[in-house]
């Protein structure tokens, strides 16, 4: 896809709309064109914020029982012929049911919020991680080096985990951003899947939309999104935010995060 071709579908391909090979070549796209991969991160930004303020919109006092009152007196079946007719069929209470099971899964079914972090964790994951090294800045297994090169560039120490004697390995790392502040962002691989790392500054952002767990003493916030599961966490005292993103074992991406929470580190 060129240039053009790919903003015109940036949309779809945010929504999951596009065939299979569609999404490939938009994917391969995005992975090596600095200037698109900009536009996808502003935009998966913005789908986030749209699709929060959408689904917080709350439903008005009384309107459920506005529509039953409405279905019971027949005044949404239309005129009294048709009344008449719906009613001589047996058809009034299954519209009945039909509108109360109808109002009842979309209320107990409909999606949480969809967290801004979450869109954006998931798309520079699949921009940068999917591609399995391409858009990195820094190829390199040694974390140290890693760790002294982000120091380098962001202002502060990056402490990423020692992954010596486990299946993870360290592929290498780019400066990224989280929420328009700039980000260590370092990919690991274990067998084959990649694993995405982000380091920041502490941000204020909404807590809605993720899954609040304790796990091992560690307090952690999950979500997935288009197959991608996501976990932060925090360093208080360091006032870093730390999030991880794998489209591989959600169990595993757990551990791994425990990894980082619990060390040991390099830096």
């Amino acid at each position: 896809m060129t240039c053009d071709e790919v903003l015109r579908v940036i949309d779809a391909y945010l929504d999951g709309e596009l065939s299979v090979a569609a999404t490939l070549e938009a994917h391969e796209h995005f992975a090596t064109c600095e200037t698109c991969g900009r536009i996808l991160e502003s935009e998966a930004a913005l789908h986030g914020l749209v699709a929060q303020a959408a689904r917080a919109e709350e439903v008005p006092v009384g309107l459920r029982g506005r529509i039953l009152a409405r279905i019971d007196t027949g005044e949404l079946t239309g005129n009294r012929r048709l009344r008449r007719q719906v009613a001589r069929f047996g058809l009034a209470p299954a519209l009945v049911a039909v509108a109360v099971f109808g109002w009842l899964a979309i209320e107990r079914m409909a999606p949480p919020p969809l967290a801004p972090l979450a869109a954006e964790l998931t798309s520079k994951h699949l921009l940068y991680g999917e591609g399995h090294g391409v858009g990195l800045e820094l190829v390199t297994p040694e974390a140290a080096k890693m760790g002294g090169w982000f120091e380098g560039r962001l202002g502060f120490p990056v402490r990423l985990p020692s992954v010596a004697q486990r299946s993870e390995r360290l592929v290498g790392g780019r400066i990224s951003s989280v929420a328009d502040v700039p980000a260590a962002y370092a990919l690991y691989d274990r067998s084959g899947h990649p694993i995405s790392l982000f380091v920041t500054r502490r941000v204020p952002f909404a807590r809605r939309g993720w899954t609040e767990r304790h796990v091992d003493g560690a307090e952690v916030y999950i979500a997935s999104l288009r197959g991608v599961t996501l976990v932060w966490w925090e360093d208080k005292e360091a006032g870093r935010l730390y999030a991880a993103a794998s489209a591989g074992d959600p169990d595993a991406l757990v551990e791994f995060a425990l990894l980082c929470i619990h060390g040991p580190h390099e830096t």
